[in-house]
């Protein structure tokens, strides 16, 4: 079972006319069955700065009230192409909106550096529950 929110799966927010936020970020959220359980993935593609941070606080608290008994949310960043610290602050108010209301949250990153070498660089990584994979952070102890 699949859900989206902001446009559909197939729609690409960043491709034609519109604000330039749009532009620059697409956001896709879909449910998705692993064989560890169920999980509200939040994919964020393009950019995360000034002009687009809105968008990804909005799908990470849409999210969170979306979430249901049983499933983890999870923000996959590895198709992002630029973060800057209102990214990294973002992450971090998500971490904190997640501990506060006692949800699981996962985040996802590879090894490209527009998004691990900020989270290193600023010691995020020992804050946030950074996974290489979804599948990763899903299958991982709650």
């Amino acid at each position: 079972m699949q859900e989206s929110w902001d446009g559909g799966p197939e729609s690409d927010l960043g491709g034609g006319p519109g604000p330039a936020d749009e532009q620059l970020v697409r956001i896709e959220t879909a449910r998705r069955a692993y064989s560890a359980g169920m999980a509200l993935v939040v994919t964020v593609t393009g950019e995360i700065d000034l002009l687009t941070i809105d968008r990804l606080r909005a799908a990470v608290a849409a999210g969170f009230e979306d979430l249901r008994d049983g499933e983890i949310l999870v923000i996959d960043l590895t198709p992002v192409t630029f973060m800057d610290s209102r990214g990294l602050q973002a992450l971090v108010d998500a971490t904190q909106a997640a501990q506060q209301q006692r949800e699981p949250l996962r985040i996802v990153v590879d090894h490209t550096r527009p998004v691990v070498r900020p989270i290193q660089v600023t010691g995020l990584d020992n804050v946030l529950a950074l996974f290489n994979t979804v599948e990763d952070a899903v299958h991982a102890p709650l």
